[in-house]
């Protein structure tokens, strides 16, 4: 069986490209998808701790605390410590991090719209939906 034939080759394969033509785009803006994910978290619901942050991206606390380390640098996002459990972190978007928003929005929107084009309206909405439960399948799976 070809990787490219089956489910997850094909999500592995779609995700790939749409990622790395995002992360070219994002490549002005000092930026990649993964960096970008967390600012786009941030922007549904500011000041989080990093740990939410981590549960919310799927990712581990040394990739996340990598992701965090790069923003803060740049001047995306600020880390304080939490002052009521002083090994928590709080994490909250900085000025520049929120204009990033209204940049790199229309960038994401474009991209996708790229991707789904010539797709029928009524496939791309079963495709969501399947794609829907396949996430939910697996999250129940980890619990």
């Amino acid at each position: 069986m070809k990787a490219e034939s089956n489910l997850g080759g094909l999500l592995g394969k779609a995700s790939r490209l749409l990622s790395n033509r995002f992360n070219r785009d994002l490549q002005q803006h000092n930026l990649t998808v993964e960096q970008w994910s967390l600012l786009a978290i941030l922007w549904s619901e500011d000041t989080q701790k990093q740990k939410a942050l981590q549960s919310a991206l799927l990712k581990d606390k040394a990739t996340v605390n990598s992701l965090v380390s790069y923003l803060v640098k740049n001047g995306f996002i600020s880390k304080v410590k939490d002052t009521i459990d002083k090994r928590s972190s709080i994490i909250s978007l900085t000025t520049k991090g929120r204009q990033m928003q209204s940049i790199t929005i229309p960038i994401a929107m474009q991209n996708i719209g790229h991707a789904v084009s010539d797709i029928d309206t009524e496939d791309l909405e079963r495709t969501l939906s399947v794609l829907t439960q396949i996430i939910n399948n697996l999250t129940k799976e980890k619990e």
